[in-house]
């Protein structure tokens, strides 16, 4: 049912068999009274008539449209029709009463085979009596609708009558004949209702004794009723008013209480209701600890006559400090501006006591988000810091095994160039050094320098140029770094005008630093490798950088010495390898020596326990570079002196894998990268970096284990001196079974005590 709001008072009052009737003067009042009557017709499922002239339909569908209803829906299914007079109750000379009455008998019948709770009919009777017998059938119609219709069916009417236009003896009867009367926009109960018999019986002042009498013993009842309710109602209401959980008050305009509730007695302090009353003759200097905050109060009270939510604090009768909280309105005013004001008035001193302590704890809380946010920043900077270090790990890591690809790559000199080879040294030294972003290479021929290739430089307009071979060499050491000009004053000495005024244009304009090499075989000076720092870089080349170029030229070196002697493969990788160890050796200070102490001495594990050649040269191998991967671990923790932290060791004990996954991208070197991982493993399974135990742990492994174990303790470290001979011997004998094979730790004792 749609939310209906009605113009009309006590509407709702109307159900089914209702018969009302509605008196007006002038037409404006129609409108309303029965825009709500259609409404609250419609509202019930009723099937509902109105009659009309057409104007008049007109006016009142356009009010329709602005109610909930749907009113294109009602007139389009036939519940709400508007219907002409005519239509309904014919010729307006020729007024039949009991025409009427069988045709509303009939409509009502079909209203509910349509599926309505009944029928609900407002028509204007004004202006279809104007005949002779006319006012004696308009009575009859009147009085015959309860009879026939009112008492057996659902049906609900409102007439309507013009007062001025019917005379008194009409006007009487429509009082008379109607259960309900609608005067000036209200429904009323009529205490003049009659029983319709009277009319039928022509007893009309008989009936209206007996029905005036009844209907005043009635509404004496009505009144006890109304005085009893009204009683009941008011106890009700001082018992919820002094039992109410809620503080009420109610004051002047000038502070005086007037009356309170105990509720409120007990908020202001007192026992009871009139100590309260009595003691509290000016509430702004008794009550409000803030008298400007009482005015503010006043003000919005007097601008808005009510005020919601306004906080304060008030002085208990003991001085107690407390806050309250009210809602409060003006409820009568005076002529001489004086007001009542009424109050709900809550205790929210412990609200307040919350509040605070919950802005300490917000205070807290900011504070220790604030410490958690400097946390967090010096977390992030840590994070930053160990991500950069992982980068410059994983950088060299890259740099390491574009160095071990570049060895397998030019492993069989049967199928590569000294051009080739050459080409793949300069290529994989720009790529690796970080600083160089150009560079050339080139070989000292009779007379002069011939270039084999470059990057960042034009290679036609270098090999035309013709440069003497002094110009090139170097003079100090096999690996100089200079200024661009430094190199101008030396290649200036040694050159024609027009060629160093070539190579200047081609190249020397464009350079800041460079880095060079002359490799030279038994006095004899092979090529030469430049790397170039282009102007306009802030960098320059480090001390790594320059020992990795160490190791460009030691593999340079190799290679010729390979391609003079036709060395065989294996001889290479062994100069390879030993080049890098000896870099290693730069890099970690405690090292120098240890990688061929180890691999000695883990050949001679091998043949006192009679393995196959085969594995006696891959344990060779595997010593020597078991500790290759502690290049890949920064300086500072390798060389540290003093005991290494937790992580500093977590660190360290990363090299087997470093290692191992190095030698991995070597096709000669791949077949000894398990053996390079597993050699701190122990027998006991308690070693790194997989926790392999007993015979999952490679021979190979097991023997360089001991090997290792052996030299470390025979060498000087920083936190300590060597161990005696007899000492370390002790130390093998001891962890046999636990940190040694047993087999291969029995080997090692037969060798050192024979």
């Amino acid at each position: 049912m749609p939310d209906l709001k009605h113009e009309i008072k006590n509407m709702d009052l109307l159900t089914e068999g209702d018969h009302a009737v509605l008196f007006y003067e002038e037409k404006s009042e129609i409108l309303n009274s029965v825009r709500d009557f259609i409404i609250h017709s419609l509202g019930k499922n009723q099937k509902c008539y109105y009659i009309d002239q057409a104007d008049n339909q007109k006016l009142i569908l356009a009010a329709l449209k602005n109610s909930d209803l749907n009113l294109e829906k009602m007139l389009e299914s036939g519940q709400l029709l508007c219907l002409e007079k005519e239509e309904i109750y014919g010729d307006p000379a020729n007024f039949r009463a009991q025409e009427i009455l069988n045709l509303i008998e009939k409509s009502v019948i079909s209203a509910e085979k349509e599926g309505y709770s009944g029928l609900s009919i407002t028509g204007e009777l004004t202006g279809i009596v104007d005949f002779s017998g006319g006012k004696e059938e308009i009575i009859k119609y009147e009085w015959q609708l309860h009879q026939q219709i009112f008492e057996k069916y659902p049906v609900t009417a409102l007439c309507r009558y013009n007062i001025n236009q019917f005379d008194s003896e009409i006007i009487k009867a429509a009082v008379e004949l109607h259960d309900y009367i609608v005067w000036q926009g209200e429904l009323h109960e009529n205490p003049y209702y009659i029983d319709p018999e009277g009319y039928r019986q022509n007893k009309v002042e008989e009936y209206e004794i007996k029905s005036w009498l009844k209907n005043i013993n009635e509404y004496q009842k009505k009144e006890s009723l109304y005085k009893k309710a009204i009683s009941q109602s008011q106890e009700r209401y001082l018992r919820l008013f002094n039992n109410s959980p809620i503080g009420i008050i109610k004051t002047n305009s000038e502070g005086k209480v007037i009356h309170v509730n105990q509720r409120m007695a007990e908020i202001a302090g007192y026992d009871n209701i009139v100590d309260a009353i009595n003691n509290y003759s000016d509430l702004a200097a008794e009550f409000y600890l803030n008298s400007d905050r009482r005015d503010v109060f006043l003000n919005c009270l007097k601008k808005n006559g009510e005020v919601e939510n306004f906080e304060f604090e008030a002085r208990k009768k003991t001085g107690e400090r407390i806050w309250l909280n009210m809602n409060a309105q003006i409820t009568d005013r005076n002529d001489d501006g004086s007001f009542i004001i009424e109050g709900f008035v809550f205790d929210i001193s412990e609200k307040k006591e919350y509040e605070k302590e919950l802005e300490r704890k917000k205070e807290e809380l900011a504070a220790s988000n604030q410490q958690l946010q400097a946390y967090n920043e010096e977390m992030m900077a840590m994070n930053e810091e160990l991500e950069d270090s992982f980068k410059e790990l994983e950088d060299l890591n890259n740099r390491f095994e574009k160095m071990i690809n570049l060895v397998s790559d030019i492993e069989n000199l049967s199928t590569i160039s000294e051009e080739e080879f050459l080409s793949k040294i300069l290529q994989q030294a720009v790529t690796i050094i970080p600083e160089a972003d150009a560079g050339s290479i080139y070989t000292f021929g009779k007379e002069n320098v011939e270039f084999v290739d470059c990057i960042g430089y034009n290679l036609d307009n270098l090999k035309q140029s013709t440069i003497k071979n002094e110009a090139f060499y170097n003079q100090n050491s096999s690996i100089e770094i200079m200024t661009v000009a430094e190199l101008k004053t030396r290649n200036k000495k040694y050159m024609q005008q027009h060629d160093f005024q070539n190579l200047k244009e081609e190249s020397l304009n464009k350079i800041k630093e460079i880095m060079y090499l002359d490799l030279e075989l038994k006095g004899e000076k092979k090529a030469g490798i430049t790397l170039d720092i282009k102007t306009g870089s802030s960098k320059s080349f480090t001390n790594n950088s320059q020992k990795i170029f160490t190791a460009f030229y030691n593999i340079a070196s190799s290679f010729y010495k390979l391609k003079e002697y036709n060395l065989l493969q294996n001889n290479f990788t062994r100069e390879i390898i030993s080049s890098t160890i000896k870099m290693l050796e730069m890099y970690d200070l405690y090292t120098r020596g240890h990688s061929e102490n180890v691999a000695q001495l883990a050949v001679e594990i091998a043949e006192e326990m009679e393995l196959s050649q085969k594995v006696i040269d891959d344990i060779y191998w595997s010593g020597l570079v078991h500790d290759i991967g502690k290049m890949l671990i920064p300086l500072e923790v390798l060389n540290k002196e003093g005991k290494l932290t937790k992580s500093e060791y977590e660190l360290i004990k990363e090299h087997p894998v470093l290692g191992s996954n190095a030698l991995k991208s070597s096709n000669s070197l791949k077949q000894i990268a398990d053996y390079v991982r597993h050699h701190h493993e122990r027998w006991d399974g308690r070693g790194y970096p997989d926790g392999l135990q007993g015979g999952e742990i490679p021979i190979e492994s097991r023997i360089i284990c001991a090997a290792d174990a052996w030299d470390a303790m025979r060498s000087k470290r920083t936190y300590r001196e060597p161990l005696t001979f007899d000492h370390a011997l002790s130390e093998i004998k001891d962890n046999k079974g636990l940190q040694f094979a047993p087999n291969v730790a029995e080997a090692l004792i037969n060798i050192l005590e024979n």
